[in-house]
């Protein structure tokens, strides 16, 4: 049928070829209308629907906005809450009653899906305490799952000082145990600083801080300390940025507002730590914590030596007065025994032969054995008063603070030692500060003056330090016998400071393993306290030394002189007594022989 209609049209319609062209023309027309309508739909949809997106993005992001708001809001309030509750504990953990250097185990036993901001909180709150060695224990949120262990470390790659919560460990209830069993509950956080600065405060005192001789801020210090503190760098990875404190002294340690010097430092935190003969003290304790005391040094007394003996009691320092005495009393009974023998007496005890050789056998007993015993005192004698002669030594100096202030001396002092002055509080009175310079240019010359009256309180470190350069120059620094104080060093920081640990474990290797000492060696030597270019060979003796001797001899002359006159006086005296006489009858025979003679004329 189609076919037929198709013949049918055909035979109806025969359209010229024009005609087709037009009917051509309309259909394109036709095509191209319908292709247009098609396409404004096309873009009419696509509007639409990108009006559509671009409402629900921002009807989306509007939505995030809120939310957003609500969760800080909710954030701030969880903030708010926790600081109040961590204030609240934070108020309860005083170093008193807790040990910051401890365990701590927080359970947060309602964990919800803030529970990491909480243990970040709960982790910054106790990094401001100090606190370390903590483990924040979050309960699971869903039954079968695991507990997990959070903590912090407050130094590592990149940054400093942070409580950042770390997921340490997770602990299956299902029996599976820890995840990570290999690793400790509470690791070390502190062995290892990752070169984060540390400021710590100091000032020269040799031999212990030597500042290195740098243009520009000192950046290293040589010395004893100096060593300990290098060690500790490189053991630790930490950067040093030394803090010079003006004026150099330790202050007082105390309150905050009452402290000074470089305690004040520590007190304020601007340091970290502080190092520099730091003697530890009960009153330093209980402001300041400090570490493992490892070294121990000596306070003594620098004085002037004493004035020189005379020549005269130069003789009689070989014999103390206990043997003086013995031989003067036996001088006594053998001249009351013998008062005959006396003279042979004193000629044996000098050396010299008898007179009369004694008939019993007693007497020649007696005789013997005090031949023996001053052969034995002559000896003796003469080889201690020759060693004596050589030591070249002085009168005796005060070896001890109280001595000191009895004898009038002045006390000086290079640094201010007053926790030493504790026991003696006159002391702290009278003491005087004197600076570097004037110690150097001043104070070490007058101590070279004999007889001078002043002391210095110095270590001994700086002592045998200093006298290593004056013995070149002929002069010495004398100590007393006495040790004022023996100061026990340490490092001090804040009191709840984490660092302790650590520097306790490294000092306690440095003292056990002998490496402190090797230090020390390099500055503090025992025979630099003598002078080593003169006690290498015995003082020359010279007759000036031996004056005393020559002196006896003129006086003892002096004497047989001064006998010898009145002898002769008193012989003179004598004769003309004995002449007296006779001069008298001479006279009395010449008066009477002129008496006759007038009579007779």
């Amino acid at each position: 049928m189609l076919l037929r209609f198709r013949i049918g049209i055909g035979a109806v319609f025969r359209p010229t070829h024009e005609a087709r062209l037009a009917m051509q023309q309309q259909q394109q027309e036709r095509r191209d209308h319908q292709n247009r309508l098609r396409n404004l739909r096309v873009r009419a949809r696509a509007e639409e629907a990108r009006r559509t997106r671009v409402e629900d993005r921002a009807i989306r992001r509007l939505a995030d906005d809120l939310e957003e708001a609500e969760r800080a809001a909710d954030a701030a309030q969880l903030a708010e809450a926790l600081r109040r509750r961590g204030s609240r504990v934070v108020a309860t953990l005083t170093s008193e009653l807790y040990d910051f250097s401890g365990y701590y185990t927080v359970l947060v036993v309602d964990p919800t899906e803030r529970s990491l901001e909480t243990a970040g909180a709960i982790l910054r709150t106790l990094w401001t305490l100090y606190i370390v060695n903590v483990v924040v224990l979050l309960g699971p949120q869903t039954a079968g799952a695991g507990a997990r262990l959070y903590t912090y470390f407050p130094y590592g790659e990149g940054y400093c000082e942070q409580a950042l919560p770390v997921l340490w460990n997770v602990f299956e209830p299902d029996g599976g145990g820890f995840v990570h069993p290999q690793r400790e509950l509470f690791p070390r956080k502190l062995s290892n600083l990752y070169t984060c600065p540390l400021a710590v405060a100091t000032f020269p005192i040799f031999p212990f801080i030597i500042p290195r001789s740098e243009r520009g801020p000192v950046r290293q210090v040589d010395g004893i300390e100096g060593f300990v503190l290098r060690t500790l760098r490189q053991r630790l990875n930490f950067r040093l940025q030394l803090v010079l404190v003006e004026p150099p002294d330790w202050g007082t340690a105390g309150p905050r507002d009452a402290a000074t010097g470089a305690a004040a430092y520590i007190r304020h935190c601007r340091a970290n730590l502080t190092i520099g003969y730091w003697a530890t003290t009960l009153h330093r304790n209980r402001y300041m914590a400090s570490s493992f005391a490892y070294y121990t040094s000596q306070l003594v007394l620098t004085v002037a030596p004493g004035p020189p003996y005379s020549s005269l009691e130069l003789l009689r320092f070989p014999f103390n007065a206990t043997i003086w005495l013995l031989l003067l009393a036996t001088l006594t009974i053998a001249c009351v025994a013998l008062p005959r023998d006396w003279l042979g007496v004193l000629g044996v005890l000098f050396g010299g032969g008898l007179v009369r050789t004694p008939a019993r056998h007693t007497t020649r007993t007696l005789l013997l054995v005090w031949l023996g015993s001053t052969l034995i005192l002559r000896s003796a004698y003469t080889g201690f008063m020759f060693r004596f002669l050589q030591s070249g030594r002085n009168r005796t100096v005060p070896n001890s603070i109280p001595e000191v202030l009895d004898a009038g001396y002045a006390l000086y002092m290079h640094r201010n030692y007053s926790f030493v002055f504790d026991a003696y509080p006159d002391a702290q009175r009278r003491a005087r500060l004197v600076t570097a310079h004037q110690f150097r240019h001043t104070i070490i010359d007058e101590l070279q003056q004999p007889g001078a009256s002043l002391s210095v309180l110095l270590p001994l470190e700086t002592v045998t330090f200093f006298n290593r350069n004056l013995t070149r120059h002929g002069q010495l620094l004398r100590i007393g016998s006495g040790v004022v104080y023996v100061a026990k060093l340490a490092i001090y920081t804040q009191r709840s400071s984490p660092l302790i640990g650590p520097l306790n474990n490294l000092l306690e290797m440095f003292v056990s393993s002998g490496l402190l000492h090797r230090w020390a060696a390099h500055y503090h030597q025992l025979q630099f306290l003598a002078d080593p270019y003169r006690s290498r060979d015995r003082q020359q003796l010279l007759l000036t030394d031996m004056d005393g001797a020559f002196v006896i001899l003129l006086a003892g002359l002096a004497v047989s002189f001064a006998a010898f006159v009145g002898e002769l006086l008193l012989r003179c005296t004598s004769i003309r007594d004995a002449l007296a006489p006779l001069r008298c009858r001479r006279r009395c025979l010449w008066s009477n022989t002129n008496g006759h003679a007038i009579m007779n004329h």
